[in-house]
């Protein structure tokens, strides 16, 4: 109890003691008044934390916890470095320790090894910051406990952020794409490829996708006769507008797919859909403008769906959640405001499952 609470029930019952006038009733008023007000203090202090504006992060399912996992990004005011889950109701913070914080990591669940894999990023949103290195080139995995460093970047791709990636689960090989580096003012978009295999990275290829930052990758089983292997859509290859081709990678060689150049996007988003058996893509930018389009890859043919959503914006993250067979996306920016809701495409429609109102990004250099 209060020490200052804790003094007043001790004078009140003193009072009681010495005060024939005091009276019985009034001191159980007293004390119920007491006790509720210390009810309302304790569970003030002990109410959980609340997932808040969120862009640039990064999200995947883990499939052994049987929940959506979501890190680090940046709020309106600040790069974080928080670790939480979505069950399917609620966001739950998991951890607060583990990689530094950081915005544009690349994550993906390693089926082989059940754990969620992160890689990269940028310490910084946006300017500079006195940190060094800004960039990373760290990977680590997250168990359902905690994160675990499995390598520092030595032999493996060189930092960067805003690269794209995804989880090869017939060859059970971490992809990772592009991005871009920074050396002085000089920023360079990559068109690299590596892949962690469990134990070590290694360069596969040179040659594929022209080199860009910003694209969306995930990986799709066998379909309309292609092999199983990770997709990219989108991206900036840094003259605009941004490009619309969709590409293959199916652990030997990439592949222009034939579906047709759609509008190309900066920053979108992309999961398969396992209960659909379909590729979808959300948002991202073009043309100083934020999209808030839900497209669909069947077969060699993009979709555009009209059912209306979240509104436009990149820098979000969204995952498919095994559990409960439905699209999760979380946060992202629109330019001005940073977004906090939480939505969910069944298939059919969205649904808002949270929601708390856009925050104004505050402009301190990040």
């Amino acid at each position: 109890m209060p020490r200052r609470r804790e003094n007043e029930w001790r004078n009140a019952v003193a009072l009681r003691r010495t005060s024939p006038s005091f009276g019985r009733g009034r001191a159980l008023r007293l004390r119920a008044t007491l006790l509720a007000a210390l009810t309302v203090t304790c569970s003030k202090s002990h109410e959980p934390p609340a997932l808040g504006p969120r862009n640039a992060h990064a999200m995947a399912y883990d499939a052994a916890r049987g929940r959506v996992t979501l890190f680090g990004g940046a709020d309106e005011r600040s790069v974080r470095g928080d670790t939480w889950g979505w069950d399917g109701k609620r966001w739950q913070q998991l951890a607060t320790e583990g990689p530094a914080p950081r915005t544009f990591p690349v994550m993906a669940y390693d089926s082989a090894q059940a754990r969620v894999l992160l890689f990269g990023g940028n310490r910084v949103l946006f300017g500079t910051d006195p940190a060094a290195p800004t960039l990373l080139r760290d990977l680590w995995a997250w168990d359902g406990r905690k994160w675990i460093e499995l390598s520092d970047g030595t032999g493996g791709p060189s930092a960067r952020a805003e690269a794209c990636g995804g989880y090869d689960e017939e060859r059970h090989r971490f992809v990772v794409f592009g991005g871009y580096e920074k050396v002085g003012k000089t920023l360079t978009r990559l068109g690299d490829t590596w892949e962690w295999d469990g134990t070590a990275w290694g360069r596969v290829a040179d040659t594929g996708p022209p080199a860009r930052s910003g694209a969306a990758m995930s990986f799709v089983p066998a379909l309309a006769g292609r092999p199983a292997g990770v997709v990219l859509f989108g991206g900036s290859t840094g003259t605009p507008p941004p490009p619309g081709d969709t590409w293959h990678w199916d652990g030997q060689h990439w592949t222009l797919l034939p579906v047709g150049a759609s509008a190309g996007r900066f920053n979108p988003v992309m999961a398969y859909d396992a209960a659909r058996a379909s590729l979808l893509r959300f948002g991202g930018f073009v043309g100083g403008t934020r999209v808030d389009e839900l497209w669909q890859l069947r077969g060699d043919v993009w979709t555009l769906l009209r059912d209306r959503g979240p509104d436009g914006r990149n820098h979000s993250a969204w995952a498919y959640d095994g559990n409960s067979r439905r699209i999760v996306l979380y946060g992202g920016h629109d330019g001005d405001h940073v977004f906090a809701d939480t939505w969910t495409w069944d298939g059919t429609s969205w649904n808002r499952a949270t929601e708390r109102p856009p925050v104004t990004r505050v402009d301190n250099g990040h």
